[in-house]
């Protein structure tokens, strides 16, 4: 396989991966590589500021991809190119594609497979003229569990697990962007999507607390489009619970989530990771 697509999430450890492949994809025996973000429009704006700060730091010539939803036609997802400047920030492509296909949740979770799987695929058969190509996948030594099960057959690679290089770690990620003039200024619970559905509540509750706005948008959606295109009644969170939901039960949580950003030590084990890669099994 002469082609490499790495798979930038936007966080600290596709971030790590991405400058890491940059300077060793031909040792791996790659002859082209192309970095790819999917923006979903429900972004974190920090996670846009750490994309746009490595593509520019690590000179990766990202490009950024949207999702381009064809309603009311027989036709699958494909994409349109945009960047930083021009990026959605109002959940734009996130309601098209619930316009077509409902509210995402656990019983039915298209939002990855139709805001980033679809859009970065539809970039890559133009990009390498229709030519097999691997996908870099940015899952860490302590998230093994994520790999995908039919990673070889789809063409999935995992540099942090299995590679010339040391495999990585969240203290190791952690300590390297210590040491860099930036990094991603969220706290690990946080996640690059806002409010997502396969965060645990937690994680949801302490969002909740801090920051109560960032489920806006998720509110409108289930009051905008409560039933799907099947007929079912539509919410987006684990045991058919709705953005207002979480944001009530909230109240009743008094606990603190550990930012697993400020971990540094190796011994420590396993926080497991908070963004989710795009071919990955979380939330699964």
């Amino acid at each position: 396989m002469k082609n490499l697509l790495v798979s930038f999430s936007g966080g600290e450890t596709s971030g790590f991966m991405a400058q890491w492949l940059k300077n060793n994809y031909r040792e791996l025996g790659y002859q082209n590589i192309v970095f790819v973000f999917a923006n979903t429009g429900l972004e974190n704006e920090q996670t846009l500021e750490f994309v746009e700060r490595c593509d520019t730091k690590f000179e990766l010539k990202l490009h950024w991809v949207e999702a381009l939803v064809y309603q009311e036609e027989r036709k699958g997802t494909g994409y349109t190119i945009t960047n930083f400047e021009y990026a959605k920030r109002k959940g734009e492509p996130f309601e098209s594609i619930i316009k077509k296909y409902g509210i995402p949740n656990p019983a039915t979770p298209h939002c990855t497979r139709e805001l980033k799987q679809k859009p970065i695929k539809a970039f890559a058969k133009v990009w390498f003229g229709g030519q097999p190509y691997h996908t870099a996948i940015g899952i860490r030594r302590d998230e093994i569990d994520r790999m995908n099960a039919n990673a070889k057959e789809m063409g999935f690679i995992y540099p942090l697990i299995n590679s010339k290089m040391i495999p990585m770690t969240k203290p190791m990620i952690n300590l390297y962007w210590k040491s860099m003039p930036f990094r991603l200024e969220l706290k690990g619970y946080q996640g690059n999507c806002t409010t997502c559905w396969k965060k645990s509540d937690k994680k949801l509750f302490q969002i909740a607390k801090e920051n109560p706005s960032a489920f806006d948008f998720m509110n409108e959606m289930e009051l905008k489009y409560p039933i799907d295109p099947l007929g079912h009644n539509k919410t987006f969170f684990r045991y058919n619970r709705s953005a207002k939901q979480i944001l009530e039960q909230s109240k009743n949580w008094n606990k603190k989530v550990l930012n697993d950003a400020d971990v540094y030590n190796y011994q420590l084990d396993l926080l497991g990771g908070e963004s989710c890669e795009v071919w990955s099994e979380c939330g699964s």
